[in-house]
């Protein structure tokens, strides 16, 4: 099974199942929960190299002056994620604010902090690291399965984030 497949399948083993009992509706990649003056948006978006997504968050108030969204081509009130809101919170991610379905290595330096080196699927197995550079995820279904106790980790700290935005908005 490819690593995108067994991150799709582990977030819907793990994560998907606590957004739909949390009173969430819809599939990868955009949920909705929709309350009494906002509609909560919780998106999943992938990296358009490959290899990894982010998680965002975003609330919504279609009756307010403040409705934080733009509609733009061939999206409706019913279909937009987060990307259509003026204002969202991304998940700070694992490595780089990017939740990786691949090994991840990484290098510490003194001007750059942790630089990180992610290796696509199909050389994995002939990769040799650059100097200096220590493995820190060997991806597998283990890894999967704490990329999404990490998100939901995540997701709960991200709760109060939304929780002040609505206020905010109200």
């Amino acid at each position: 099974m490819a690593n995108r497949d067994v991150m799709l399948s582990t977030l819907k083993e793990i994560t998907f199942p606590i957004l739909l009992e949390q009173g969430f509706t819809g599939k990868y990649p955009n949920f909705r929960r929709k309350l009494d003056n906002c509609i909560e948006l919780v998106s999943f978006q992938s990296n358009k190299y490959g290899g990894s997504f982010t998680v965002e968050i975003s609330a919504v108030f279609p009756n307010e002056k403040n409705k934080n969204y733009e509609l733009y081509d061939g999206v409706t009130e019913e279909t937009f994620g987060t990307e259509a809101t003026n204002k969202r919170y991304r998940l700070p991610g694992m490595f780089d604010g990017w939740f990786y379905y691949r090994d991840v290595y990484r290098k510490h330096t003194l001007f750059f902090g942790n630089v990180y080196t992610d290796v696509p699927e199909k050389e994995m197995n002939d990769f040799v690291p650059p100097k200096g550079y220590k493995l820190v995820q060997k991806f597998n279904k283990n890894a999967a399965i704490q990329i999404c106790n990490e998100i939901n980790k995540q997701l709960t700290t991200a709760e109060k984030w939304l929780k002040n935005f609505e206020k905010q908005n109200r």
